[in-house]
Formats: C-alpha cells, sequence, structure tokens
C-alpha cells in the first residue's frame, strides 16, 4: 500500500459531504486503504459529534459504524498497526521543521507521520495544511476538494 488517506477523506467516503464523490472516487481506486488506531479513533468519534449535533440520528449512527466495521473486516481498510512511540517522535521532528512556517496542528503531523511510517509516498486528504506538509516532503498529495488530479511536487 503506497498511498493514505487520512480521516477527512475517509470520513466523507461514509457521511455524504461537499466532497463525497471526489473522495469516494479517489479510494474506490484503492485495491486496499491502510487504517490505523488513529483513524479508528477520528472516524468513529467524528460519527459520534455528528449523532451529538444531531446531523445523524443513533440508527444512522449504528449503520455507519457497522459499514466501517464491514469495510475493515472485508479488508476494503486494511488493519495496519503503528509504532506510535516512533510516529510521535517523526511528528515531533516535523513539527520543528515545518510548523512555524506551515501551522501544522498536531493531528496534521501525526497523519503525515504515519504515511511515512508505512511508506505511503501518496495522501488524500482534504485538509489544507496537512496537504501543504506532504507538498513539503515530496508526497503526491490529492485534494479531495478539487477535482482535479493528483499533484506532484516539483523535483527541481
Amino acid at each position: 500500500m503506497t498511498t493514505y488517506a487520512d480521516s477527512s477523506a475517509l470520513l466523507a467516503v461514509y457521511v455524504t459531504e461537499a466532497f463525497s464523490d471526489q473522495a469516494r472516487r479517489h479510494i474506490a481506486a484503492l485495491a486496499q486503504v491502510p487504517f490505523t488506531a488513529l483513524h479508528d479513533l477520528e472516524v468513529r468519534n467524528a460519527l459520534h459529534a455528528l449523532q451529538g449535533r444531531r446531523l445523524i440520528t443513533r440508527r444512522e449512527l449504528l449503520a455507519l459504524v457497522a459499514q466501517l466495521e464491514a469495510d475493515v473486516e472485508a479488508n476494503r481498510l486494511a488493519w495496519t498497526p503503528l509504532e506510535f512511540t516512533a510516529v510521535f517522535a517523526e511528528a515531533r521532528a516535523l513539527a520543528e521543521t515545518h510548523t512555524a512556517k506551515l501551522l501544522c496542528r498536531s493531528l496534521d503531523l501525526l497523519h503525515v507521520a504515519a504515511a511515512r511510517a508505512l511508506g505511503c509516498r501518496r495522501l488524500i486528504s482534504g485538509d489544507d495544511r496537512q496537504l501543504k506538509l506532504a507538498r513539503a516532503l515530496r508526497f503526491v498529495t490529492v485534494d479531495i476538494r478539487k477535482r482535479r488530479g493528483p499533484s506532484r511536487t516539483s523535483t527541481r
């Protein structure tokens, strides 16, 4: 697996949002998507927050969680363990190098550090700061908010 989809892209697959069509198209094109404990926490938490905001019902929440679990069980979302001590150390190093310029948030750093730990070189996201960080690290990026293909970082 060489493509990492962050939680914003995964959530857009399960819950219809403005960028869901793009997220679904890009993720459906992948044989497997790495799914880590970070994804699991963030996606489930976002689903519970939607219920708390009364944007989905309890029944819809349970159906979405069941679909998420079915995708993990079917290995469409490939459960992928991470060594979080190393991921946090990498995220801290990325913060020292990039946050002052890019204003990265902790989760941006953690997702990009996780992608690097998994050997991914392509990142799908709908998060500006995360995409900027990934481009600074020469990832191929896919912004689900745009209708064009992946952007490539210049190698000059």
